[in-house]
């Protein structure tokens, strides 16, 4: 036989003690064992959520709060990037302008020259 998990031992240690002091000598035929059964697969459920399902949801909601976190950074960047070629293009513009006004002044300073 293998030897359990990490897991499953951790979790039969939680149910372990109260499934021995529960169950002692109690009857398990009928309605009222019935019942009794009932009453104890609840507790296992609920521990075994305890034990499990809430570390691993709280861990899960972590994590999508990051990627939530790294998604809002992201769009930021995004957005900032599509501001910055915006601004490139504006300059560039400008440097078009400039430069095709320099060109004119150069060719109004020749023909005074001559």
């Amino acid at each position: 036989m293998t030897e359990p998990s990490a897991h499953a031992q951790q979790i039969a240690a939680v149910i372990r003690p109260s499934m021995l002091l529960g169950l002692q000598d109690a009857e398990l035929v009928g309605p009222t064992g019935t019942e009794r059964i009932n009453e104890w697969a609840d507790w296992i459920a609920a521990a075994v959520a305890q034990t499990v399902v809430h570390p691993i949801t709280a861990e899960r909601d972590a994590f999508a709060d990051r990627v939530d976190t790294l998604s809002q950074i992201a769009k930021r960047h995004k957005d900032g990037y599509t501001e910055a070629v915006g601004d490139v293009q504006k300059l560039e513009a400008r440097v078009a302008d400039l430069e095709a006004e320099l060109a004119q002044l150069r060719a109004a300073a020749t023909l005074d020259r001559l």
